[in-house]
């Protein structure tokens, strides 16, 4: 299990710089492909939280 917590705050670390550089970007492309790494990265946000949830369940009812 640690190593999902590990994993998320990997990937909650790399939202919070994409969402910083789609701030900075200069262009719309730019601003439009890092918004689209962000959707990317926070799905994978949202399957470790489910398998974090699932391993939970799974341990409680053990």
């Amino acid at each position: 299990m640690n190593a999902l917590w590990d994993e998320l705050i990997h990937e909650l670390g790399t939202v919070r710089a994409l969402s910083a550089a789609a701030l900075e970007a200069r262009s719309d492309t730019s601003r439009v492909a890092l918004i689209t790494l962000l959707d990317a990265e926070t799905a994978e946000i949202s399957a470790i939280l489910d398998r974090i949830l699932r391993e939970a369940a799974a341990s409680s009812a053990a």
